[in-house]
């Protein structure tokens, strides 16, 4: 009987629960409420206008020898992040629009492009194609050259295709398609940015052979009620460090 006595008394002790004191700290926290991310944009407008645009350049009753001012259109960044300004020319199509007289004296024949070294990405039998400069540039120069509508020696040229003396003028002409002209002049536009785009085109004279050099076996009449199309692709690709 002791001995049950004495086990008991010391499972007493153990089961005792032993508690822990615990102490309160100071402690604080702040909310910041509502961070908002949001996007930028890049918008490029032409004379104020999206797609579809429509025809911006044109040029009629042209004769050879002279230049005309093909139009021009302002482009505006109207985003909030810079873009670099693209340029490219899609889709030439020439037309023969029937043969005058004159044409086939000059040997011209319906259905046929003449000038089999010229330009041949164009679709389309005409020959003016072949007979005519193409200049585009950006209204940067100074004082009067920056809104004369005219590529000025000091304006930003994209493109230009003068030719060079003593070669046959025709075989040279080659507007590369699906390429930026503009990527070798790296222009940026900034949000609010305008600049003005001109384009200029001039009809060959086929007896200037002191500059121009030959026509390949093309005359100026061959190109009679001729006419030449293409489409102009205006883009801004936003910039990156």
């Amino acid at each position: 009987m002791k001995r049950l006595l004495t086990s008991l008394l010391v499972v007493t002790v153990v089961l005792i629960p032993v508690t822990q004191a615990t102490m309160a700290v100071y402690s604080d926290k702040e909310t910041g409420t509502g961070n908002t991310f949001t996007a930028g944009t890049l918008d490029l407008e032409v004379d104020g206008e999206n797609d579809p645009l429509g025809a911006k350049f044109s040029a009629s009753n042209m004769v050879p020898g002279e230049t005309y001012h093909a139009g021009t259109v302002t482009l505006a960044n109207v985003g909030s992040v810079d873009g670099l300004l693209s340029l490219m020319i899609e889709n030439p199509v020439s037309n023969d629009n029937g043969v005058t007289e004159m044409e086939e004296a000059d040997g011209d024949i319906p259905g046929t492009h003449i000038d089999s070294s010229g330009y041949d990405a164009e679709t389309g039998n005409g020959e003016l194609w072949d007979q005519t400069t193409l200049t585009i540039c950006l209204e940067t120069g100074a004082g009067s050259h920056s809104s004369n509508d005219v590529c000025d020696w000091d304006d930003t040229i994209l493109y230009s295709n003068d030719g060079t003396p003593g070669n046959d003028y025709s075989s040279t002409y080659s507007v590369p398609l699906s390429t930026d002209l503009a990527a070798d002049n790296a222009v940026t536009l900034s949000p609010s940015d305008t600049v003005n785009l001109v384009v200029e085109v001039t009809f060959v004279d086929d007896e200037s052979g002191w500059w121009w050099g030959g026509m390949s076996g093309v005359t100026n009449n061959m190109a009679m009620t001729d006419d030449m199309v293409f489409d102009v692709v205006f883009g801004l690709e936003q910039v990156t460090p």
